[in-house]
């Protein structure tokens, strides 16, 4: 019998974006999406924060900060 790891997968609002980097730490994956999606830049992902679906992958919802009104 073989295990294969599930794939990742990270939701920024409606958009899905698959894991470019599957062999490689959650860590390294954010550090990379945040150079192309700045979003990335301002929350911090957790193993434990993904969450399986349907297919079988591992969504990481990513959480935007609130913007900032003067007023």
């Amino acid at each position: 019998m073989q295990f294969s790891a599930a794939n990742r997968v990270f939701k920024m609002g409606a958009t899905l974006i698959p894991d470019p980097m599957p062999t490689a730490s959650l860590d390294e994956v954010v550090r990379t999406l945040s150079r192309q999606f700045p979003a990335f830049r301002h929350t911090k992902l957790y193993e434990e924060d993904g969450r399986a679906n349907e297919r079988g992958e591992i969504v990481y919802d990513l959480i935007l900060p609130e913007p900032k009104v003067k007023g």
